[in-house]
């Protein structure tokens, strides 16, 4: 009888909450939405937008750095690594998963003073990359663990087989192999800490989330919220369209030339676009990463670890 009540009290409220739906009041501000996009677009999300992306990016491009050392541990001191530690392993996940366990909102609080000793300043882009870079680290820690892991065992017994040290087999065997998956966890990591920037928003961070409370939430402007998330549902595409090609051509080996105009295209817009200096960043990791898998893929098409 209790659950009977339940549902009639949930289907009722879900019938009220319909019938309340003004469709004049949706159109109203879907045109507003429309029309107003031009000017609140120069004006105040251009610039949101432009922070959210050298966030994002700076964000995983240091992460990527503290993750890279603990990841490669983890994949060496597995069970089935090339130098096996279980004591060794199992305190270092553990480490890794209560990291990833721990709330983003509360890790940005407990940062801010490590945000003023690296940067000078606990509000604004440069202040949430600090907690954000330390926040995605972990999850691009597993991510590149699970990478590693995915490579065939096969291949990497051949590599020992002509003398390989495990050095040369993390670098020229394991990284090289592994880079389509490193390739697709990155992409999800990046639109995950794209999520994560708009989250610092709430707490001065700057970018798209900042927009979206300050001017939509906080003075109940429904046309910049729609906006944003407009564009936050673009963005994300985008990223994953990029990464879905990447992940393409890396896995086909196809993808030398293509990368190497990249790269060339990424380093013209980097010289022409000196005096910004946000946007100048930010090309200037994209050009990076780019740099890095071109290396990779050459490496993997000219097969060097047969001259270990």
């Amino acid at each position: 009888m209790n659950e009977e009540n339940f549902l009639n009290a949930f289907f009722g409220r879900i019938s009220q909450f319909i019938s309340e739906i003004s469709w004049k009041d949706i159109k109203e501000v879907a045109t507003d939405s429309i029309l107003t996009f031009p000017q609140n677009y120069d004006l105040i999300l251009k610039p949101a937008l432009n922070e959210t992306i050298y966030m994002s990016l700076m964000s995983v491009f240091f992460g990527f750095i503290l993750a890279i050392i603990p990841a490669i541990l983890l994949a060496i001191w597995d069970k089935n690594g090339i130098k096996q530690n279980k004591f060794a392993y199992a305190i270092l996940d553990f480490i890794i998963n209560i990291l990833r366990a721990f709330p983003f909102l509360i890790l940005i609080v407990i940062l801010l003073p490590l945000s003023r000793i690296i940067v000078g300043t606990s509000i604004g882009t440069d202040a949430a990359i600090v907690p954000l870079a330390i926040g995605v680290a972990p999850y691009l820690a597993k991510t590149l663990e699970s990478a590693f892991k995915e490579v065939d065992k096969g291949i990497i017994e051949a590599a020992k087989s002509y003398g390989a040290s495990n050095i040369q087999i993390i670098f020229k065997v394991i990284f090289v192999e592994s880079l389509p998956n490193i390739i697709n966890g990155l992409t999800l990591i990046l639109i995950f800490t794209i999520g994560f920037s708009a989250l610092a928003g709430t707490v001065g961070g700057g970018g798209l989330g900042d927009i979206a409370i300050r001017y939509g939430y906080e003075r109940f402007n429904k046309e910049i919220m729609i906006q944003t998330v407009i564009i936050l549902l673009i963005l994300v595409q985008i990223i994953q369209i990029l990464g879905n090609l990447f992940y393409s051509w890396s896995k086909n080996d196809k993808s030398l030339n293509i990368i190497f105009s990249l790269i060339v295209l990424f380093t013209i817009s980097i010289v022409s676009s000196l005096n910004n200096e946000e946007n100048c960043i930010f090309q200037f990791i994209i050009c990076f990463f780019l740099i890095v898998l071109f290396i990779f893929t050459f490496i993997k098409k000219k097969k060097l670890f047969h001259n270990f």
